[in-house]
């Protein structure tokens, strides 16, 4: 279905263009040497390679995206670069109090997610034949009730 509303849409802004853009490279070489076939004709002459865009192609182009050229040195600044900014990032620099905050375990930030996380890992072992002795420990801990999970 949506291979038709493809199709549709390529025909409308095909419609909306200019039919010269569409001219392929052979034709536009066979267009400056002759007259161009009336509509609905078929051209049955060959296709001129050795005059086109075409033959001027490298593969090379087509798989890499473009030309490889590059300064020798590239690799070399882009590397020192990464290693100053990871030097400063990870020695040098001071530490603030963001860093200090996260040090601290998620659990004390976000209110809950301990119980969470803790009755989904008691279920999940319950139901996979897991031990769960140390879910238990720290459900009992926090103070719930370990029956009212089995009842869920």
């Amino acid at each position: 279905m949506n291979g038709l509303k493809l199709a549709r849409a390529l025909s409308v802004l095909r419609a909306a263009l200019p039919k010269q853009r569409y001219r392929l490279m052979g034709q536009k070489a066979a267009a400056r040497g002759t007259a161009a076939p009336a509509e609905g004709e078929v051209n049955n002459q060959p296709i001129n390679y050795f005059g086109s865009d075409a033959a001027l192609w490298r593969a090379k182009d087509t798989r890499s995206g473009g030309s490889d050229e590059h300064l020798w040195y590239q690799p070399y600044v882009i590397s020192g670069s990464l290693a100053i900014f990871l030097l400063y990032f990870c020695v040098l620099r001071e530490e603030s109090d963001i860093d200090l905050k996260l040090e601290g375990s998620l659990y004390e930030h976000v209110q809950g997610l301990e119980e969470v996380q803790l009755s989904m890992n008691y279920k999940y072992n319950k139901e996979n034949g897991l031990d769960n002795t140390e879910v238990v420990k720290r459900l009992t801990e926090l103070g719930i009730d370990v029956k009212l999970l089995d009842g869920k």
